[in-house]
């Protein structure tokens, strides 16, 4: 299965249904699930508490266009004094999937599973509790040490 890794603080964006946009400087041709990974990499700010090197979630890559700032950034999370030239990929639907760990390559690459393979979490996806449900999911499961993420 394709995948793409992705910094861990978007990767748990994706998953928690806040980001429906990914910002890269190169497009692709390929269409249709991708598996979203957290990087292992933090950036200074982020602690490990995220599910750093592992599978997040699949999404399905609907489109891949340039990068509009007018429609494009508040979806793909930019802050406002972020620039961003390059790619906007779009995904449709997005499913958090339980973490299992991935080591992240460059670019699209291939994972040995098969969508059928993974395990959906079992949410309600349409209840406005929705992300806070799923961090507790992940916190009781051992996989985020705690929610600070959802602190503002």
């Amino acid at each position: 299965m394709k995948a793409l890794s992705i910094q861990p603080y978007y990767a748990t964006m994706i998953a928690l249904g806040f980001k429906w946009i990914e910002l890269r400087s190169w497009k692709t041709d390929y269409r249709g699930w991708i598996l979203i990974c957290a990087s292992k990499a933090i950036n200074k700010e982020e602690k490990a508490t995220l599910m750093n090197g592992h599978a997040v979630a699949i999404a399905e890559l609907t489109d891949v266009r340039p990068y509009d700032d007018k429609t494009d950034r508040e979806e793909a999370l930019l802050y406002d004094d972020e620039s961003f030239e390059g790619y906007s990929w779009i995904f449709n639907r997005i499913i958090p999937v339980n973490p299992f760990p991935v080591k992240g390559q460059l670019r699209l690459f291939e994972v040995d599973c098969e969508i059928d393979d993974l395990e959906a979490i079992e949410l309600d996806y349409s209840s406005e509790s929705f992300p806070h449900d799923l961090l507790s999911w992940w916190k009781e499961n051992g996989f985020i040490e705690n929610m600070s993420l959802m602190e503002g």
